[in-house]
């Protein structure tokens, strides 16, 4: 049995010798996010550079150390990760792990839901350990213990909003608080375009130039603001019509991916599904049925 592995969803293989694990696995999730929970006298896992470069899927693994000592080894490095910390794993190189009496709590979590969170300048500075004695670590620590408390009153939908949030407190966690100043300059433009896109996703002529006019402000003053932030009003856009179809997907009623798509402001279902496969690697309706395959598997 391999603690990490399953957990994790990384490819990894035991190493411990024969006859000294002792331990237990727990693990819940969706086909987007997976929670576990282990513990473990002695458990060891490895997982290869050639393993990495033969996976497509980028992973983030949050590993919480409740008890005992974590000892981690990715990109050269080496982490011994006691209680009050946590480590921040990266499935895209090799890596190595092993539980020494400890007990460690697990969260998966897509690449692509902390990269569109983190501005570019700040998703390879963010650190690999991060400290939860306190402040959001602490708060983030509660959420996932109260995740793991409820999962059997949650729904997959369910299961997943908290998860969604549980990311933002993440990537606010590992950069410090990235939100942008909240007086003048571009940080304020930058915001309040991120919040009139949020809220006007859904409207199908929803474009850069609509945003500004709303706001008051020049296409040239939205552009720079978002420039700053490392995307454009288009991709923005894109991004948060693309984040709302991922969250409709997950609805336990019948939906009409054509209906989806114009309920969700995009031209066509054509066009849905091209941005669709190209943000998630599969299209609507494969997600969609990958997920009520996973859903109904639990539910079982």
């Amino acid at each position: 049995m391999s603690v990490i592995s399953a957990a994790t969803r990384y490819r990894v293989d035991p190493t411990c010798a024969p006859g000294t694990f002792r331990g237990r696995l727990l693990r819940i999730g969706t086909v987007a996010y997976t929670l576990g929970r282990a513990s473990a006298d002695c458990a060891q896992g490895h997982r290869t550079a050639a393993m990495a470069s033969e996976d497509p899927h980028d992973i983030r693994t949050l590993m919480v150390t409740i008890r005992g000592q974590l000892l981690v080894r990715q990109d050269d490095q080496e982490f011994r990760v006691g209680p009050g910390e946590a480590f921040l794993a990266s499935s895209n190189s090799s890596f190595e792990a092993k539980l020494d009496h400890a007990d460690i709590a697990l969260l998966t979590i897509p690449g692509a839901e902390m990269d569109n969170r983190l501005r570019p300048g700040t998703r390879r500075s963010a650190p690999r350990t991060l400290d939860i004695n306190r402040g959001l670590g602490r708060v983030l620590v509660g959420m996932l213990g109260e995740l793991f408390a409820q999962r059997a009153h949650l729904s997959a939908a369910d299961f997943d909003a908290v998860c969604d949030r549980l990311v933002d407190l993440l990537c606010m966690l590992a950069v410090g608080d990235d939100r942008p100043d909240s007086e003048g300059g571009l940080g304020e433009v930058e915001a309040m375009v991120r919040r009139y896109v949020r809220e006007h996703a859904t409207e199908p002529g929803l474009t850069g130039a609509t945003v500004a006019r709303a706001l008051g402000w020049s296409l040239r003053q939205v552009q720079l603001a978002m420039q700053q932030a490392g995307t454009t009003p288009r991709d923005l856009i894109r991004e948060e019509r693309l984040a709302l179809v991922h969250e409709r997907l997950r609805s336990p009623v019948h939906i009409v991916i054509g209906e989806l798509a114009h309920s969700c402001g995009f031209s066509s279902n054509s066009v849905l599904s091209a941005a669709f496969r190209q943000r998630y690697g599969m299209s609507p309706r494969e997600f969609r049925a990958q997920y009520l395959l996973t859903h109904r598997a639990g539910a079982a």
